[in-house]
């Protein structure tokens, strides 16, 4: 091994290291978070699979050349003004854009800047995925109640007696559902859409990075699948709802099995929706434009 070899190595090791120390705070809170939230393991999950693919691609084109290089570090700079910004003014979406920064850093010592550009899509997914996680505590009750609201309409019109009740401390939010026999409905965090929402966005913000959309086009898609996410979040409580009055089945299966694919159903939609769209240039691998 000559001396540059050795050289890159000890650097990219000692820029590993501080990377792990300055976010592993950071990184255990997302997990955490992440955890209690529905659906939001399986929004970082597609990022996983995005990231699995961008490592396929330049591991095909044989693009790993570990190198420490101009790009990287203006990278790794900004991730450190970045991240001393954030935490001087807890502004943590600095924070985020610290880390996003400091892993596009890595993975251009690692493949070079072209190769870089295949994670930028999976990247994006992640920041973004992180950034909205973090709103959790500030939104779950407004979507707990607008879920609920138009969820008890729905099955009112439905032939369905409801009744909606919210309690302050501790917050909470019942539906109270009549046609025969009486359920009690618990409009609980799990029930706030947020997994939904997050996964759509997800999923619309690698496809249209990949696909190189243009930046209206790209802002009117992550529109549609918020709505899309909110949409299918209601008609999963209206769905669980119904069936759990009108089957035998239990109410765990009715939720996880039905839960389960509507979820599905929402991102299936959301997938259609983008790739239906037309792509301004093919997907972008490892600094060159793949057709369609």
């Amino acid at each position: 091994m000559d001396n540059r070899r050795k050289e890159n190595l000890f650097f990219l090791f000692t820029i590993l290291a501080v990377t792990v120390i300055a976010y592993a705070p950071m990184v255990d809170g997302i997990l955490r978070l992440s955890v209690r939230t529905t659906q939001a393991v399986n929004a970082f999950m597609l990022v996983a699979v995005a990231f699995a693919d961008a490592f396929v691609t330049v591991f095909r084109r044989r693009a790993f050349r570990m190198e420490i290089n101009h790009h990287g570090l203006v990278l790794f700079t900004l991730s450190c003004v970045s991240l001393a910004a954030a935490a001087l003014s807890w502004l943590w979406p600095l924070a985020v854009l610290a880390l996003c920064l400091n892993m596009v850093a890595l993975l251009s010592f690692c493949f070079g800047r072209d190769g870089a550009r295949v994670f930028y899509p999976a990247i994006s997914g992640l920041g973004i995925g992180v950034g909205m996680l973090l709103f959790v505590p500030r939104l779950d009750s407004a979507l707990r109640i607008l879920a609920a609201k138009v969820s008890a309409w729905l099955l009112a019109e439905a032939g369905f007696r409801t009744d909606l009740a919210v309690r302050e401390i501790p917050f909470q939010v019942v539906m109270v559902i009549e046609r025969g026999a009486a359920g009690i409905y618990d409009v609980a965090t799990e029930c706030n859409g947020f997994g939904i929402l997050l996964s759509c966005v997800v999923v619309t913000v690698i496809l249209g990075l990949r696909r190189r959309s243009r930046p209206i086009r790209f802002a009117g898609l992550v529109g549609v699948s918020l709505a899309v996410g909110l949409l299918f979040n209601i008609l999963r409580i209206v769905a669980i709802v119904i069936a759990s009055v009108r089957t035998d089945l239990a109410y765990d299966t009715i939720h996880e099995g039905l839960g389960s694919v509507i979820y599905l159903l929402a991102l299936g939609l959301v997938y259609k929706i983008n790739i239906s769209v037309p792509a301004r240039g093919g997907v972008v691998e490892a600094g060159t434009t793949l057709p369609r």
